[in-house]
């Protein structure tokens, strides 16, 4: 009986012996091999989320237009007076030959006004000698139908541009002729030697 019992506690202790070897050697298969130096912590990097950009409220300044100067054009003033009960439609001003072509009349009675400045002294009218009239200052409106291209009329001042019998009889400028013949459209063909100006207003009833 005593062998049997110290073969079993032999028996006994050569298991224990056997499964402390195995569990040491299942412990040092899960654990990794030390190289002697200690493990270098793993640094990770939080990722920063991108940012978005807060919407801009502040209010949008115009973009200023680029601004086009714009020259007035004053209105032709005339020298010629104003008449009561007629307003001017048209004013003409030169010195020589010129041509205005459509001018309307839109009205059947108008006035025409002129009037003109001599530069020399002296007149000569439509009744002169004609080898004379390259000197004498002159003036000659003729008014011309647009439409059908026939004269209306021809207009000289009365007694021709004679300053110096001005001078002695009174100026009896400015001149008007009438005309009971309008709702038209007219060509002024104006002829003047000898100026240094001259005006034509054209006017009808307010």
């Amino acid at each position: 009986m005593v062998g049997l019992n110290i073969f079993t506690r032999m028996k006994r202790v050569v298991l224990l012996i056997l499964l402390v070897a195995l569990t040491a050697a299942v412990i040092g298969c899960t654990q990794p091999a030390s190289s002697g130096a200690p493990a270098a912590p793993v640094q990770t990097t939080a990722e920063t989320p991108a940012l978005t950009p807060a919407p801009d409220t502040t209010p949008e300044t115009p973009t200023p237009s680029p601004t086009t100067e714009i020259t007035a054009v004053p209105a032709e003033s005339s020298e010629i007076p104003a008449s009561t009960g007629l307003t001017t439609i048209r004013t003409i001003t030169g010195i020589g030959d010129e041509t205005v072509t459509n001018v309307s009349v839109p009205s059947s009675y108008w006035e025409l006004w002129y009037t003109a400045d001599p530069l020399t002294m002296g007149g000569q009218d439509a009744q002169s000698v004609a080898s004379a009239s390259a000197v004498f200052p002159s003036l000659t409106i003729t008014i011309v139908d647009h439409d059908t291209g026939k004269v209306f009329d021809t207009v000289q001042p009365p007694g021709g541009l004679d300053s110096t019998l001005w001078e002695r009889v009174g100026d009896p400028r400015p001149w008007s002729q009438k005309y009971y013949s309008g709702n038209a459209v007219y060509d002024f063909d104006i002829s003047g030697k000898n100026l240094r100006s001259y005006t034509l207003d054209i006017r009808v009833r307010s």
